[in-house]
């Protein structure tokens, strides 16, 4: 996972226990299908006692979908990093240091080489898909759009295409680093939008928080 955890010793103890299960439940996913996994499978390679299960969970299903919910939460986390203290941003301003997507998704590799190379999580792929085009359509504003395109369809490019990369990324078992493919990503956006500049809707009245490059001037 992308974010660090501070949290008190009865909380770490859990939040250990409860990784520790999901961790096991995604093993059990890499070698049968998720109708066969008991319980008893769970908790024997998690090596805890199944009342320590049913303390967090009632049903296997509700593990998954923490599971799930702890994916879309980090990458959101994640997508937001490069702009989440800027007001406006343009696109030669980012740094490829500060896009941490695929650390999210190195931080998920278990899971994401479990929705890319088995049929376990299809459904799955639609929800990565509906987020990402979200967080592009409602997260930012473009200050100069080109009339001529469609910010709807652009967000769906822009979905499908960072998912390409991730799957491409999975499917050759993380070849290159997460940095490598931080730049990648930077280099295939800058190609034909380098001079887009955008505003932040997390920071809509942060006027300190403006990077010191790029803003965009309304004076011309």
């Amino acid at each position: 996972m992308y974010k660090s955890l501070s949290m008190p010793d009865t909380d770490r103890r859990v939040h250990r226990s409860k990784q520790a299960l999901k961790a096991s439940l995604l093993e059990w996913m890499s070698r049968k299908p998720f109708e066969s996994i008991t319980i008893t499978d769970i908790v024997k390679l998690a090596d805890v006692n199944r009342s320590t299960f049913y303390k967090h969970y009632v049903y296997r299903e509700d593990l998954l979908n923490e599971i799930l919910k702890d994916v879309i939460d980090d990458l959101i986390f994640a997508y937001r990093v490069p702009y989440q203290h800027y007001r406006d941003f343009g696109i030669m301003d980012l740094s490829a240091s500060a896009i941490k997507i695929f650390d999210h998704v190195l931080g998920h590799a278990t899971f994401y080489a479990l929705l890319v190379n088995t049929n376990m999580l299809t459904g799955f792929r639609n929800t990565l898909y509906e987020t990402l085009k979200t967080l592009y359509l409602e997260d930012v504003t473009d200050m100069s759009p080109d009339p001529r395109v469609n910010k709807e369809l652009l967000a769906c490019y822009q979905a499908n295409a960072v998912l390409g990369l991730i799957t491409g990324w999975v499917q050759s078992n993380f070849k290159y680093s997460a940095s490598y493919m931080a730049e990648q990503l930077l280099e295939f956006t800058r190609m034909n939008r380098s001079n887009e500049v955008y505003r932040s809707n997390l920071n809509p009245t942060s006027d300190t928080l403006e990077t010191e490059r790029g803003t965009v001037s309304h004076d011309n």
